[in-house]
C-alpha cells in the first residue's frame, strides 16, 4: 500500500493518510507516548518579561505599545502565577521581582510597564537572559513552571565587536544550556526583521518556548497573546464575525478585541440584546482600552450569543470553565515532512467526556494557519484510522506533515448544540540540516497468507472449472511435511503471478491422481472384456475380482 497525500491546501502542508505497514507502526510508537505529551499543566507559571529599552525602540515603537501589550500578558495570568519584569539594555535591571496578581498588587504589577523606557544606549542579550535567569534561580517556587519573554528589536550590541561575538558565543552556550537544565523556556519575540531573528529563534527552540516576529508594534498584543496561550493553554471560546456562544458552565470569559484605528470605540451586545461599552464597567465586567485593542473581562456571563461591535482583525475569547478541551501534544517540536499525529478530545470536571449523547451531536476539527497565512480547515475523526488510536473513545485524531519550515498555528474546535470550545496551538517546524537525505523506503507488497487445507479433508473439484498452471510453474514434491521457516518466507516473497496456493496445487495434484486411475481402469476393464471375448477363462483370483466389482 502506499502513502497518500490529499491537495495541498497552500505553501507547507499536506493533510497525510498513513497507510503503509512502516508509518503505521511508527503511529503505533508514537501513540504510546502520548499521555506524557498530554500532561495537564496543573501548576502556575513563574514568568519574568525581557523588555528591550534601548534607544532604537524610540525609533520602532514610538507610541511604546510594548508596554499596553505586556499589561495585557500580565492580566491575563492567574492568581496561581507570579509575573515579574526586567529592563535591560547595556545591562538588565531588575523593576519587579516576582509577585502573584490580586486585589493588593495588580496596581503594582502594572505600573512597571511604565516604567520601560527607550533611554539606553547599547543591546546585551546576553546581560537580559543572565538577569533574567538569576531572578528565577533565586526566586522561583517549587512546582511552578519558569519562564523567560525576551523581546528585542536589535543586534547583540555593546559596543565592541569582539564582546558581542564573545557574549553571543556564552549566550548560546552556557546561558542556553543552563535555561536546558533548569527546565527554563524560553519564549522570545524579534521587535521588527532588523532584530537577531536567529538567534532569537534558536534560543527559543532550544529551551522548548516559542519564537514569534512582530514586524511592527500593532502586532505586539497578538504576539503576546500568543505566547499567553502557548504557555498557559487556556480554554476559549471561537469567534466569528464578532459572534461567541456562552453557555451555562463558563465561569468568567475574558475578550481580548482588535481595532482597525484608535478612535473605534468597541461595544458589547448580550444575548438579550443589550449594549455595553467601557462606561459600563463594573465588578462583574472590566474594560481595560489601548489604542490598538480592548481587554474585556465577564463574570458569570449571560448564556447565549455575544457580539462585539465595530471590532476588527483577530479576536480571542479565554474563559474559565470545568468542561475544557484538551489536546496533544501541547508542545510540539517538528522537521520538515515529519509526521504530527494531532489529538483531541473533551474533558468534564478533569475527566474524559465520552458520553455517546454528548458527542454524538459535536464535531471536531481544526484550522490550521501556515507561515504564509493561508489557512485550510480539517475534521478530526474517531474511527481507529488515521492516527486514531481506538474508535468511539471520545478522542478525536489526525495525521499531519508539513513541507516548509516556519510558523503555524493551529485552533482546535468542538462545537455541540450548546457549546463551542477551542484550543489554540503555536509551533515552529524546523528546517533540515543543509545537505541533509532523508532515508528511502521501499515499499513491498504485503505477502498473501496461502491457505492451507484441513488434515484428512479431500479437496473439493469443480468439473466446471478451467485451472490454468503457470507456463514456468517449478515443479516440486509435495508431503505432509511443512517447509522450514525461511523457506515460507521465501516463498511468501515472490510475486503473485508466480505463486500457487499449497491448495491449489493438492487440488491440481488429487485430480491428475483421478484422471490417471480412471484411465487405468479403463484400460483394464477393456482388456478383461476383450480376453472374456476370445474364450479365455478368468483365474479365480479374477473372477473373485470380477465379481466383487460388479
Amino acid at each position: 500500500m502506499n502513502r497518500t497525500y490529499p491537495a495541498s491546501i497552500g505553501p507547507g502542508l499536506n493533510h497525510t493518510l498513513t497507510s503503509t505497514l512502516l508509518r503505521w507502526l511508527l503511529l503505533c510508537c508514537l501513540a504510546t507516548s502520548w499521555p506524557a505529551l498530554a500532561a495537564d499543566k496543573t501548576g502556575g507559571v513563574d514568568a519574568v518579561l525581557l523588555i528591550d529599552s534601548s534607544g532604537s525602540m524610540a525609533k520602532n515603537d514610538p507610541d511604546k505599545l510594548r508596554v499596553p501589550a505586556a499589561k495585557m500578558f500580565m492580566s491575563l495570568l492567574g492568581e496561581e502565577d507570579r509575573i515579574g519584569l526586567i529592563s535591560f539594555s547595556d545591562n538588565g535591571y531588575p523593576v519587579l521581582h516576582l509577585t502573584a496578581p490580586g486585589p493588593k498588587t495588580d496596581a503594582r504589577i502594572l505600573s512597571s510597564a511604565d516604567r520601560v523606557s527607550s533611554k539606553g544606549v547599547y543591546t546585551n542579550l546576553h546581560a537580559a537572559l543572565e538577569k533574567g535567569l538569576a531572578m528565577l534561580q533565586k526566586e522561583a517556587r517549587q512546582g511552578q513552571e519558569p519562564m523567560l519573554v525576551l523581546m528585542s528589536d536589535g543586534k547583540m550590541d555593546v559596543g565592541d565587536t569582539d564582546e558581542d561575538w564573545a557574549l553571543t558565543q556564552k549566550l548560546q552556550k552556557d546561558l542556553v544550556t543552563r535555561a536546558k537544565e533548569r527546565g527554563v523556556k524560553v519564549y522570545t519575540i524579534a521587535f521588527t526583521e532588523a532584530s537577531d531573528v536567529d538567534l532569537l529563534r534558536e534560543v527559543a527552540t532550544e529551551t522548548g518556548g516559542l519564537f514569534k516576529l512582530a514586524r511592527n508594534d500593532q502586532d505586539l498584543h497578538e504576539v503576546f497573546s500568543a505566547i499567553f496561550e502557548s504557555a498557559k493553554d487556556p480554554d476559549m471560546l471561537p469567534i466569528e464575525g464578532g459572534e461567541f456562544r456562552v453557555d451555562a458552565s463558563i465561569e468568567e470569559v475574558t475578550i481580548v478585541a482588535s481595532k482597525e484605528r484608535e478612535d473605534i470605540r468597541i461595544s458589547l451586545q448580550t444575548p438579550d440584546g443589550t449594549k455595553l461599552g467601557s462606561d459600563d464597567a463594573s465588578d462583574k465586567m472590566k474594560w481595560f482600552m489601548s489604542q490598538h485593542f480592548d481587554m474585556i473581562t465577564l463574570k458569570d456571563p449571560q448564556p447565549g450569543t455575544w457580539k462585539l461591535l465595530y471590532t476588527g482583525g483577530k479576536n480571542r475569547a479565554y474563559i474559565v470553565t470545568n468542561m475544557s478541551l484538551n489536546h496533544s501534544p501541547q508542545t510540539p517540536s517538528l522537521k520538515v515532512n515529519e509526521d504530527m499525529v494531532l489529538e483531541s478530545w473533551l474533558e468534564q470536571d478533569g475527566k474524559l467526556l465520552d458520553k455517546e449523547a454528548v458527542l454524538t451531536n459535536t464535531n471536531f476539527y481544526m484550522e490550521i494557519q501556515v507561515p504564509s497565512g493561508e489557512t485550510a480547515r480539517f475534521e478530526l475523526m474517531d474511527h481507529g484510522r488515521e492516527g486514531d488510536r481506538k474508535a468511539a473513545d471520545g478522542k478525536y485524531s489526525t495525521v499531519l506533515a508539513y513541507e516548509n519550515p516556519g510558523s503555524y498555528q493551529i485552533n482546535l474546535i468542538a462545537e455541540g448544540e450548546t457549546f463551542s470550545r477551542q484550543k489554540t496551538v503555536h509551533f515552529e517546524v524546523q528546517a533540515l540540516p543543509p545537505g541533509f537525505m532523508p532515508p528511502v523506503v521501499i515499499e513491498t507488497p504485503e505477502p498473501v497468507p496461502a491457505a492451507r487445507p484441513e488434515p484428512e479433508t479431500e479437496p473439493v473439484v469443480d468439473k466446471n472449472e478451467t485451472v490454468e498452471v503457470p507456463e514456468a510453474a517449478d515443479s516440486e514434491e509435495v508431503t505432509g511435511e511443512e517447509k522450514p521457516a525461511d523457506e515460507e518466507q521465501a516463498e511468501a516473497s515472490q510475486p503473485e503471478e508466480k505463486k500457487m496456493g499449497l491448495g491449489a496445487a493438492i487440488g491440481i495434484f488429487a485430480g491428475i491422481n483421478v484422471l490417471l486411475g480412471g484411465i487405468g481402469f479403463a484400460v483394464w476393464w477393456f482388456l478383461k472384456r476383450r480376453k472374456k471375448g476370445a474364450g479365455d477363462e478368468p483365474e479365480d483370483g479374477e473372477a473373485d475380482e470380477e465379481e466383487d466389482n460388479k
